[in-house]
């Protein structure tokens, strides 16, 4: 068997700057990343991985997943390429739906940037040998103040909660595979030196660097629209920007005070300056209800998941 090209993951989390990584990468001429796929991990085999693959039941699985809409592949063409030749394995047909995508767009190479895969690492690197994730890290900071402005959290200990969660899970996944399968890219150095940072990511996944990526805003509008909520990328048109969010403009002190208390060590460990803000005691009490219910809700979620 021909060794495959590295399929790249673009993961973090949410708000971290992923659709914008997308953007970049979707703009070099010979690599695709289609809408966020959300279906790799669900419709993933629980059985032996040598077992016998139903290509009808992952087709079907396919088509009633809601976000696979935004990739607009007809369904009679995944047939023709099916019958063409018939995937052997669950890993062989994802590998098929992201390559007819990426021969839809003229390319050769694809990628798949779903934030939450971040969670998945293990598992989506046990299913894709040549699988290399980027895990896109931001300050937690203006993480939890795009969540805020969104609605996505109540709170910004909550924001900071799902953040450490997610970094620190993709951070610990990622390193307990070879070095040359996960890359850790700052959101800072992508707006900060976007050239640098590209040239780099793509020695990692095994592309040569294309000026091309430097002007994704170009086709910004064609990203943009196959995405969820089109309203949450505006600033996607215009070339990377620093300062377009910042935590100590858009955070009050006691919002600072809050997240820190909450994720502080992981800010520090990652290099990020903190505040010193203190919280006063009120405010640790509360977030130390928030963090409470945080656990139980975790808690909750696993007992589901076992089931």
């Amino acid at each position: 068997m021909n060794q495959r090209s590295p399929f790249p993951f673009l993961v973090g989390c949410g708000r971290s700057g992923t659709t914008l990584l997308r953007a970049m990468c979707d703009a070099h001429p010979e690599l695709a990343v289609p809408p966020e796929s959300h279906f790799v991990v669900p419709l993933a085999p629980h059985g032996p991985p040598d077992g016998p693959f139903d290509v009808a039941s992952f087709v079907n699985g396919l088509y009633t997943q809601e976000r696979f809409r935004l990739w607009e592949l007809d369904r009679a063409a995944v047939a023709v390429e099916f019958d063409r030749s018939p995937p052997q394995s669950y890993a062989d047909a994802v590998r098929a739906i992201f390559a007819l995508w990426a021969a839809a767009q003229g390319k050769v190479r694809y990628a798949d940037k779903t934030p939450g895969y971040v969670l998945h690492i293990q598992v989506l690197a046990r299913l894709f040998p040549e699988a290399v994730f980027v895990h896109l890290v931001r300050d937690g900071r203006d993480v939890a103040s795009s969540f805020r402005d969104l609605g996505w959290a109540e709170t910004v200990e909550e924001a900071a909660l799902h953040w450490r969660l997610r970094v620190r899970r993709g951070q610990r996944a990622g390193c307990a595979l070879p070095g040359h399968r996960y890359h850790e890219l700052r959101y800072e150095d992508l707006v900060g030196d976007p050239e640098d940072a590209l040239r780099r990511l793509c020695a990692v996944i095994g592309l040569r660097f294309a000026p091309e990526m430097l002007e994704h805003h170009r086709r910004a509008a064609e990203v943009v629209r196959t995405t969820s909520h089109p309203g949450y990328h505006r600033h996607l048109v215009h070339p990377p920007t620093e300062g377009l969010r910042d935590w100590r403009r858009d955070l009050s002190a006691g919002e600072v005070a809050r997240f820190e208390l909450v994720a502080g060590d992981l800010l520090g460990q990652l290099g990020y300056e903190l505040s010193g803000r203190r919280p006063s005691a009120r405010a640790r009490i509360g977030v130390a209800a928030t963090q409470a219910r945080w656990q139980i809700h975790r808690g909750a979620v696993r007992v589901r998941r076992s089931r």
